[in-house]
């Protein structure tokens, strides 16, 4: 599923992000300075208070998802995984977010298809194309925690 060429994409994306911020935060906190020094005290207020705001939002909406889905791929190619064998039984179509990726939550059997005690939830990458599974056919998946990093036909 996953390459060392797509964790090295995303880390060079988060990169390019950073440095596409950072660079006019470091303007924007150049005015406070030059503002705090000449004693213009409503613009050092009204640029501290748009440097803050700004830096907020752009870690929320640019970074973070960035970030964890750069966290997300170290610890599928790099972490600690584990093998699960089992029959696949459904993969739900609604996607949920989980430690800031999305995700579609699918289940495994790893003993009888209709005890539920045998089931097994992993979370599959809702950015890559769902894969043509039927009801039954069985899988071996690897996985950190529960989202997957591989998947094979067993």
């Amino acid at each position: 599923m996953y390459t060392e060429q797509d964790y090295a994409d995303i880390c060079s994306q988060l990169k390019r992000r950073r440095m596409a911020l950072g660079v006019p935060a470091l303007a924007l906190l150049a005015a406070v300075i030059v503002s705090f020094i000449f004693r213009i005290k409503w613009l050092t207020m009204t640029l501290s208070v748009l440097l803050g705001a700004g830096c907020i939002f752009c870690y929320g909406m640019l970074l973070s998802p960035i970030i964890a889905y750069k966290k997300h791929l170290d610890e599928v190619l790099h972490g600690k995984v584990r093998s699960t064998t089992g029959a696949f039984k459904e993969m739900e179509t609604q996607i949920v977010m989980r430690d800031g990726v999305h995700y579609y939550p699918m289940m495994l059997s790893v003993g009888d298809m209709e005890d539920p005690e045998d089931d097994r939830l992993f979370y599959y990458d809702a950015n890559l194309p769902r894969p043509d599974w039927k009801v039954g056919e069985m899988l071996t998946v690897t996985a950190h925690d529960k989202a997957l990093g591989a998947w094979a036909r067993a």
